[in-house]
């Protein structure tokens, strides 16, 4: 059962956020303008995807048997995941350029042409 809602959130969070990623109505770009700044930003854009990605794997990795090499890939994806996710958390550190959508990388760059 626990597997079961693991896979439902990670699936209607990914969905969540790909509407959001992917921009293509006002509300779904509502977050770029959000007064959460780079916090929004980085939740959009990092952490959210990366919970959604821990949640699928954890409920496969769940269904699976223990003695299945692909149990052994999962499980290091689920690590390394949670590490990338606790460095974004912590740490200071900028979003990658390619998680970034196009539009997102216009509209900030005309914010920042406006400012200086």
């Amino acid at each position: 059962m626990i597997y079961a809602l693991m896979l439902v959130g990670g699936l209607a969070l990914a969905a969540w956020n790909t509407w959001q990623h992917l921009g293509r109505s006002p509300a779904a770009r509502a977050w770029a303008r959000s007064i959460k700044g780079s916090w929004g930003v980085r939740s959009v854009l990092v952490v959210r995807p990366l919970i959604a990605v821990v949640l699928v794997l954890g409920a496969v990795t769940g269904w699976m048997s223990t003695d299945n090499g692909l149990y052994i890939a999962l499980g290091l994806g689920i690590g390394v995941s949670l590490i990338v996710l606790l460095a974004f958390l912590v740490l200071p550190l900028p979003v990658p350029r390619f998680a970034q959508p196009s539009w997102f990388q216009q509209t900030a760059g005309a914010r920042a042409a406006t400012r200086g």
